[in-house]
């Protein structure tokens, strides 16, 4: 199975989803999104990063 790419667009998307719903676990988020947690904490550790 191949891995997913995600246009950056999409991943800041979702950092910001999370950033705007601080309540709202990252679980969750990745769920409303269709990807994988480890995938949501990585994306706002670069974003942390930046």
């Amino acid at each position: 199975m191949t891995k997913p790419t995600f246009t950056d667009e999409f991943k800041q998307g979702v950092v910001q989803y999370v950033l705007d719903h601080p309540n709202e676990s990252k679980v969750a988020v990745a769920k409303k999104f269709g990807i994988a947690d480890s995938t949501v904490h990585k994306w706002l550790k670069d974003a942390n990063n930046n």
